[in-house]
């Protein structure tokens, strides 16, 4: 169970560790594709550093001065500009002999033959090493030359056809690297690429890769110096079987390169042939072999254009055939789409279709709604009018009704009245007949003189009568009168003669004419009465009596013509 729980912890570090390897890779080939975009911009800065140098070569007058400042452009063409390179090495020897600076003409016809041996001229450059008289040289010069020997030597070893002609090249090599690791100082940088060779020659890769280190810590990041360094440490790592790291340090010594404006690169058309056998349908190969073709016509070397030449035949026919499957790819992709699109085309046309027939059948509704609408309309406008007429109704028959129950209460009412006169009339022609019989005629003139007023005793039992049947006149009368005009009930609780008025016309008594003979006033004080209290009006003075009508419309109060 353990071993199990130890393998899967295993699986899982080793699978985030490839994760962000290859996380890293990609943004290292982010980084280069942004460099080589940008290449314009980083070869324009050479070029304006070389000119700088050009303008104060040409102010200077003094020889030491031309020397250093030729031998600086040299140095900045060296890695730009192979023929530059040479001229201004050739510039730099015209004008040391013209000093008879022998030393430095010497040291630079060795960096000239150098410069051969880099583009591949072996001939021209032993002939220039024939030239040299190295008594001249001084210990600088002396390590140039024989760097520059060294490395004809080990260039003709490496490429050479013949095997005896081939093992004398490689036994010079070796004395001359001897010569070189007993003359040449510590850290010298062609010195320490052929130890590291040498080292990994001899199977020593750990001993190599330990060199390689201290040099890479002891450079400056992205520099060209730091761009030798990482592309021989990539050198150890593949052959470790260690590729992905391996890729990473090509890919930091290409994109130094490409910064640094450097046009004798190894390490990108390398990097192209690497990705092309790991990722062959990728454009990125095609982007960087072609890259580093420029670069090597640009410093115009024909050994490099020759190395470059085969990787870019394989590549550019792999690019092809990507080029050529993504091309089928697309050709089946936009027929595809086309197909697709006359389907999307016939799926909108049928829903036009039915969208018009939609819109046809909502504008038919519309329409029918249209007339529903108009029909409701109509149909409320009816039932708003049967409705105003059944209210019409319901009070008229409100008004019956109350007219009925007051006809009731007022016919029980008088009829008891009546029956009341005629007793008390029977009474007194009774007492009438028993005086005149007895001759009593004192007693019948005290009888006849001492009747109480009827007309009063008929008011008061009116009064009573109505506010038997509307019991809150007073106050609902007043309600539609201002508070100053107000009238209260006399003390023996009959009705002022202003609110009997308006008690029968409350009773359908409208005539003054009427009102004056049943009240025994002038039609004239009549009408005083009803504009006087019509004055105190809260709302419409002419609407007034009307309202008055309106008072009791509800249930009967009480009935108390029933007792």
């Amino acid at each position: 169970m353990m071993k199990r729980l130890l393998f899967i912890v295993f699986l899982i570090l080793f699978n985030a560790i490839t994760i962000s390897a290859g996380s890293d890779i990609e943004s290292l080939l982010d980084s280069l594709d942004n460099a080589i975009d940008n290449s314009d911009v980083y070869v324009a800065q050479r070029n304006k550093r070389i000119e700088a140098l050009r303008r104060q070569f040409n102010k200077v007058t003094d020889a030491p001065g031309r020397y250093k400042l030729m031998f600086s452009m040299y140095e900045e063409y060296k890695s730009l500009k192979n023929d530059s390179a040479l001229a201004c090495l050739e510039n730099c020897i015209a004008i040391a002999s013209a000093t008879d600076r022998k030393d430095l003409a010497a040291r630079c016809k060795a960096l000239q033959a150098y410069q051969c041996v880099e583009t591949g001229q072996y001939a021209t450059a032993s002939d220039i090493l024939a030239t040299i008289d190295t008594t001249t040289l001084d210990a600088e010069g002396r390590c140039d030359w024989l760097i520059a020997r060294h490395h004809l030597y080990n260039e003709l070893a490496f490429y050479g056809k013949l095997p005896w002609l081939t093992k004398q090249y490689r036994s010079r090599a070796d004395n001359l690297m001897k010569e070189l690791i007993a003359t040449v100082p510590e850290g010298n940088t062609y010195i320490t690429i052929c130890r590291i060779m040498s080292l990994c020659d001899n199977g020593l890769d750990k001993e190599a890769m330990a060199i390689i280190n201290r040099w890479i810590k002891d450079t400056t990041p992205y520099s060209h110096e730091f761009a030798i360094a990482a592309f021989y440490k990539y050198i150890i790592l593949q052959k470790q079987g260690k590729y992905d790291e391996a890729m990473m340090y090509l890919t930091k010594s290409a994109i130094s390169d490409v910064r640094n404006a450097v046009m004798d690169q190894a390490s990108l058309w390398e990097l192209a042939n690497f990705l092309n056998m790991k990722q062959p349908e990728s454009a990125r190969p095609y982007k960087y072999i072609v890259f580093a073709w420029n670069t090597a016509q640009t410093f115009n070397t024909r050994m490099r254009s020759n190395q470059i030449s085969p990787i870019l035949t394989i590549i550019e026919r792999n690019y092809h055939d990507y080029i050529n499957k993504e091309n089928l790819k697309l050709t089946i992709i936009i027929v595809v789409t086309v197909l697709l699109l006359l389907t999307v085309a016939g799926l909108l046309l049928y829903a036009n279709r039915q969208r018009r027939r939609l819109a046809m059948a909502r504008n038919s509704l519309a329409v029918t709604n249209d007339k529903l609408t108009r029909l409701n309309s109509r149909l409320n406008d009816y039932n708003s009018q049967l409705n105003l007429l059944n209210s019409r109704l319901e009070q008229s028959n409100t008004s019956l009704n109350e007219s009925n129950r007051m006809k009731e209460v007022y016919i029980g009412y008088f009829l008891r009245m009546c029956s009341a006169y005629i007793e008390k009339t029977e009474a007194l022609k009774r007492n009438i007949s028993k005086h005149l019989k007895n001759k009593e005629y004192a007693r019948l003139d005290k009888l006849l003189t001492g009747s109480p007023d009827e007309r009063s005793t008929f008011y008061r039992n009116f009064d009573s009568a109505f506010l038997t049947l509307f019991p809150h006149f007073i106050d609902d009368f007043n309600a539609l009168l201002r508070p100053e005009a107000r009238i209260a009930l006399t003390d023996d609780g009959q009705l002022p003669t202003s609110v009997r008025i308006f008690a029968l016309i409350r009773l359908g008594i409208e005539d003054s004419s009427k009102i004056s003979e049943f009240l025994n006033y002038s039609v004239n004080t009549i009408y005083n009465y009803r504009a006087k209290i019509k004055n105190g009006a809260l709302s419409d003075r002419d609407n007034f009596e009307n309202e008055v009508k309106k008072i009791g419309m509800g249930p009967a109060d009480g009935d108390a013509g029933e007792e």
